[in-house]
């Protein structure tokens, strides 16, 4: 093997600590992108700011996620258009995303909002796939209907699905 060969076939890894990452190729600085998904609980809030002390240290990127709830059900579309719905949707979720803004110092991390629609399991691994995410840092608990178990039922589900480590921080 050359050595310019053997040059290119290390710089694709990247050292952090004892962790060894791969870089993909034709990428040249890889920020580790971290998906944390909000809703309005103090959990997912506690997570924001811990994922964004992460960030600092490893020099990532958050990936800042809002999954609302998919209305556009037969007997709802009967009444409501599909734009108002929509509309709502996009109020909703961008209202919760600002909150987190606000209320977090993000200070040189770089910060990407997302809003999906659908299952909030399904669809916080989803985004963690398609961005080829370092991690998800998320909640115990969000503000589902069951707030006195120890682990969240999205939060559960996420561990099971999930394409790369989670952290749940309570």
């Amino acid at each position: 093997m050359k050595i310019k060969e053997k040059q290119s076939i290390l710089s694709n890894f990247v050292y952090t600590g004892n962790v060894i990452t791969i870089r993909k190729e034709g990428t040249n600085a890889m920020k580790k992108r971290i998906v944390v998904p909000v809703d309005k609980s103090s959990h997912s809030y506690k997570a924001f700011q811990f994922a964004v002390n992460l960030a600092r240290e490893i020099d990532g990127q958050i990936l800042l996620l809002n999954v609302q709830p998919d209305l556009r059900t037969p007997n709802v579309l009967r009444y409501v258009s599909e734009e108002k719905i929509e509309e709502y949707l996009s109020v909703e979720a961008n209202g919760i995303l600002d909150h987190a803004l606000e209320h977090t110092d993000c200070t040189g991390v770089p910060v990407k909002r997302f809003i999906r629609t659908g299952v909030p399991k399904a669809e916080i691994c989803r985004l963690a796939k398609d961005f080829d995410a370092y991690c998800i840092v998320m909640g115990s608990r969000g503000m589902g209907p069951v707030k006195s178990t120890v682990l969240g039922s999205v939060s559960l589900g996420v561990l099971q699905l999930a394409p790369c480590p989670v952290t749940i921080v309570p």
